[in-house]
């Protein structure tokens, strides 16, 4: 038998430890040929000019996890295998021999890896690239293609990463003793002590974090979250679990005793790999989130950044005529609005604490045009005003109580002399009729803007609402190639375009890495659970020769597991939370929504985590309730 075969048949032995390993490996190799192979679709780069450099910096991110994940996967392969490595040592065998026979198994999996992922991968790229599209909002016609430069990238890439974890299997024979090789899956670890004073710091430090995180120092607050959660799974689980020993009624009911002391030895042993996978979720939540959130508000943030269907800066009389017949003559989005929208542009200082107060540029509307124009801009009602009074309003840069700008005065530069207003109060909304930078614009009654028309010649801006102006894509392309830049036109249907482009684009790529995510770090607490029945196996025949019934350990597998998986997810959720309340209430955003979506995202990450739970369970069982 040659060593090929050998290692051939080795793998058909363990095929059940390397199917997992086998799926996770295709799914991250499937997504990886998918943003590759979307370069060189011409469909998508149509559509957005960006997407070299967006795929380029996502395939970075997807190699960072794949390489974690592949060394943790082999690492867990290796122990498993160091008892049989030592037997062959010990049969005659060449290290030589055995090291080459390791490294054709490793390569024999990449191979076959590699494989299938590309075959899926090809298989499902249209279907990608036309979910993509959709997300776009792009006509979804592709044609079917198979990028040759796509399929070179991916195999070089897993390729070398192959190559580079077959060497290490290679080496494993000469890194370790004999007696080390075989009495590897029986070291333990000590009792750990419980710490009340670490425990303790695990809390203050989490706290602390959250603190800094609703004061505006986030960035300040992320080392401290992972010392906090660091010490949360080596202290104060240890803390937890030496208080359930105490419970006596619980802890000698049934194997419970067997269960807690179980975890109690392991603890520390998975605190790394458990904080790693709780600060990946902690990212991962909110990431997911706002992806979610911004691609179902596309149309709530295109109304907000481009409020008309149509608006532009009038210039010219016939080019008004002109434009106005192409909108009326495009049947299929009927006008149902047309206004006249004059403005008054001028400079001004204020004591008011704007963030520019010594040289403001301010747009005068009066009271009337306000309440022509207030529905569609969503900006509702104002107390009538008369006189000197203005009311402002202003989004952006706003960092102070809006009761501080009442009462301030605005000067205003004449010709002849200067005008004095009074703000009546802030509103802390946006007025939107041109792109690019927010303005502050000052409402005033009928009587000041002719007073001040006088001074200064209003410009006009004429503004069109049609029915069903995100289809409009005909109507907006010609008023493109028409109007000028001083013309400062602005259409629903290019804003929603773009927001949905970016929106859609963000959405597909975070899907894409939190499925390679949920893979990886589900993988990664499989292989570490069943690496401990292997270990616990003959305990558990003991424990069934001596009358414990299969369902009891059943159970007891199912707890133990189940503290494993949750208490990474809970802590993920909570750190996770807490980034996005701090989020939320920093920049006034609707906070019942963003919760909502981030259930939401915590629902779908917790259904594939349940799957991959209720795996390890199934596999667990298999092995320790023969």
């Amino acid at each position: 038998m040659t060593l090929f075969n050998l290692a051939r048949k080795n793998i058909k032995g363990n095929i059940n430890n390397y199917l997992l390993y086998f799926f996770s490996m295709a799914v991250c190799i499937i997504i990886f040929y998918t943003f590759n192979s979307l370069l060189y679709i011409p469909e998508i780069q149509n559509v957005d000019p960006f997407l070299d450099s967006t795929m380029s910096q996502t395939s970075l991110i997807l190699i960072g996890f794949i390489i974690v994940f592949i060394g943790y996967s082999n690492a867990f392969f290796t122990k498993k295998r160091k008892k049989e490595v030592g037997l062959y040592s010990l049969l005659g065998v060449k290290k030589k021999t055995i090291g080459r026979m390791l490294f054709f198994e490793n390569i024999i999996i990449g191979a076959m890896t590699l494989l299938t992922g590309l075959v899926l991968g090809i298989i499902l790229s249209r279907l990608s690239t036309m979910l993509l599209l959709k997300l776009l909002g792009a006509p979804i016609e592709v044609s079917f293609s198979i990028p040759l430069e796509a399929i070179l990238t991916t195999t070089l890439v897993f390729t070398m990463i192959t190559i580079f974890t077959s060497v290490q299997s290679y080496f494993l024979i000469y890194r370790f003793r004999l007696i080390e090789l075989f009495h590897a899956e029986k070291k333990g670890e000590k009792v750990p002590k419980a710490s009340f004073f670490s425990a303790g710091l695990a809390f203050v430090l989490l706290a602390s974090s959250y603190w800094l995180m609703f004061n505006g120092m986030a960035m300040l607050a992320i080392p401290i979250v992972i010392i906090g959660t660091y010490l949360l799974f080596r202290s104060l689980t240890v803390y937890l679990l030496k208080r359930a020993q105490k419970n006596k009624a619980k802890y000698y009911h049934g194997i419970n005793i067997i269960g807690t002391s179980h975890l109690l030895y392991r603890v520390r042993g998975n605190a790394l790999m458990l904080t790693i996978i709780a600060l990946l979720i902690t990212g991962a939540l909110p990431y997911i989130q706002a992806a979610l959130s911004e691609y179902a508000m596309t149309e709530t943030d295109a109304r907000s950044s481009a409020p008309f269907s149509y608006i532009y800066l009038s210039k010219d009389e016939a080019i008004d005529q002109q434009i106005n017949r192409i909108i009326a003559n495009d049947k299929n989005h009927p006008i149902t609005e047309q206004l006249d929208i004059p403005i008054i542009s001028v400079k001004g200082t204020t004591t008011a604490p704007f963030q520019d107060n010594h040289d403001l540029t301010i747009h005068l509307m009066a009271e009337q045009t306000f309440h022509q124009v207030k529905k569609t801009l969503d900006l509702g009602d104002i107390p009538p005003i008369s006189g000197e009074q203005a009311i402002a309003f202003k989004y952006y840069f706003i960092n102070q109580s809006l009761a501080d700008f009442k009462g301030h005065d605005i000067e205003i530069p004449l010709p002849q002399g200067k005008q004095t207003l009074t703000l009546e109060k802030l509103e802390k909304k946006s007025v939107r009729l041109t792109d690019g930078e927010e303005f502050l614009y000052l409402v005033v009654d009928e009587k000041m803007f002719s007073e001040m028309a006088k001074q200064f010649s209003p410009i006009t801006f004429k503004a069109y609402e049609v029915e069903n102006e995100k289809t409009a894509k005909e109507t907006a392309e010609t008023l493109q190639k028409l109007s000028d830049e001083t013309m400062q036109l602005l259409t629903y249907y290019d804003k929603y375009t773009l927001i949905k482009g970016l929106t859609g684009m963000k959405m597909f790529i975070v899907s894409s890495l939190a499925l390679v995510l949920l893979a990886a770090t589900g993988s990664i607490i499989y292989f570490k659970q069943i690496s401990e029945a292997h270990a616990d196996q003959n305990r558990y025949e003991i424990l069934l020769k001596i009358g414990v019934s299969k369902k009891e350990v059943r159970s007891t597998i199912t707890k133990q597991t189940l503290f494993v998986f949750i208490l990474p997810l809970l802590i993920g959720i909570l750190n996770g939370g807490m980034l996005l309340l701090s989020i939320v209430f920093a920049y006034d955003m609707d906070i019942i929504e963003n919760i909502l979506y981030f259930l939401y995202a915590v629902a779908a990450y917790g259904v594939i985590y349940l799957i991959y739970f209720m795996l390890t369970i199934t596999s667990y069982n298999r092995i320790v309730n023969k």
